[in-house]
């Protein structure tokens, strides 16, 4: 009964809501924040607490939206015209967003959570991108690239780093490893230990594996046990 008393003063009243939140990162928050001249942060009406935020170069960008949660995270960027989103009602808990190089983006969709131990990397012009309404389990490495070149006899490099993409309402099991170029379709389930190094554009299936494979289809999933 609590909990819907809270829920229904939540909803009916935003304004009071969002400058709570403004107050508590104000006083209590404990953030480091440190960006170089021509750079901009947006951040809302967030729970944003222990959470450092570093960025170097110029033209990068930093949203985040109404009603998220940021906590024990650290955003990193190095370079220029990198942009950054996390989405209304987002929550990220003990979080590494890390970018290299120029052009890159990450976006974190609405509702979606990342439970813990998680680094999400982007570098050379690429983009990690995941929907709305995912769950994240912990431990949790996504990489677009693989920091160093692989080169053929001839010197020629044979490893460009790759967007990552991942659907709406997707759940990511604990100790996931998902490398470049990988893409997860919509309301699928991503197995516990599996490393992720294709494209899965089939729907409501659950990959899992080393190397991840599909293992079963028609499937769904809900947060709630029943």
């Amino acid at each position: 009964m609590l909990k819907n008393i809270a829920k229904n003063y939540i909803k009916s009243n935003p304004d009071k809501i969002a400058y709570l939140l403004r107050l508590h990162n104000r006083i209590l928050g404990f953030n480091k924040i440190r960006i170089s001249p021509n750079n901009k942060i947006k951040i809302g009406a967030v729970l944003m607490k222990n959470t450092t935020i570093m960025v170097k170069g110029s033209n990068n960008t930093i949203t985040v939206k109404n009603l998220s949660r940021l906590v024990n995270c650290s955003i990193y960027i190095s370079g220029n015209n990198n942009h950054i989103v996390i989405s209304r009602r987002a929550g990220l808990n003990k979080t590494d967003l890390h970018m290299e190089d120029d052009n890159n983006k990450i976006f974190i969709g609405e509702n979606t959570s990342i439970f813990g131990d998680t680094q999400l990397a982007a570098m050379e012009g690429t983009s990690v991108r995941i929907g709305r309404d995912c769950m994240f389990s912990s431990d949790i490495q996504f990489r677009t690239g693989d920091s160093h070149s692989i080169i053929d006899s001839n010197g020629k490099r044979l490893n460009p780093s790759e967007n990552i993409y991942i659907g709406n309402h997707v759940w990511i099991g604990t100790k996931v490893i998902c490398l470049k170029g990988v893409h997860i379709a919509d309301n699928c389930i991503v197995g516990a230990g599996s490393l992720l190094t294709k494209k899965f554009n089939e729907e409501n299936v659950i990959v899992a594996g080393n190397p991840a494979k599909i293992v079963k289809h028609n499937i769904n999933w809900l947060v709630k046990r029943i």
